[in-house]
């Protein structure tokens, strides 16, 4: 059970666990998850964590360019592919770009796109850890699971910073690949 290769449901008994399709995601395009899932031929859903306009973080402040009197729209919720929760995103966006987080569907990047404001480059740091008690239990996982937060930071054309996300996905489920070449010099 600790290992992830058994679970245990009360009043069922104890069940060897199926194992997890890996999906390999590119690192050299900028895509929602929505879109990379559909191009895979997945059936996806969002389930709702948390989304409304708040006081902004000194973070969210910092990153975003934010001014003292401006507020935040922020987007938590759970990414789920073919019944499988795969990911928790929490993006966070200035509520002159997102001035209605109820707008948001499937794709936050199509609501963007919708009001001009999708972005065109990104930067994103990927890092390993373990998956705490509360985003084990939202992704299915044992407690201490091995998970890949990644921090983005999107970019309009203009060169301001539209979206600031952190993401957690789930360990045994994700391949992240860039393709390097070798220059001369």
């Amino acid at each position: 059970v600790k290992d992830g290769l058994l679970s245990r449901k009360h009043g069922s008994g104890t069940f060897v666990m199926k194992p997890v399709s890996r999906l390999q995601q590119p690192l050299s395009r900028l895509t929602s998850f929505s879109e990379d899932m559909a191009r895979r031929g997945y059936v996806t859903r969002s389930e709702w964590l948390a989304r409304g306009l708040f006081h902004p973080s000194s973070n969210e402040m910092m990153m975003l360019g934010l001014k003292v009197d401006m507020m935040v729209a922020r987007l938590e919720r759970l990414r789920i592919a073919n019944e499988l929760p795969l990911a928790i995103e929490r993006a966070s966006l200035a509520s002159d770009i997102l001035p209605d987080p109820a707008a948001v569907g499937t794709s936050l990047y199509a609501e963007l796109h919708r009001s001009g404001n999708r972005p065109v480059r990104a930067v994103q740091r990927i890092s390993a850890c373990n998956v705490s008690r509360e985003d084990a239990a939202l992704l299915a996982v044992p407690e201490g699971s091995a998970g890949l937060a990644i921090e983005r930071i999107s970019y309009l054309e203009s060169g301001r910073v539209v979206e600031l996300t952190r993401s957690l996905y789930r360990g045994d489920a994700y391949d992240f690949v860039a393709e390097m070449t070798l220059t001369d010099g």
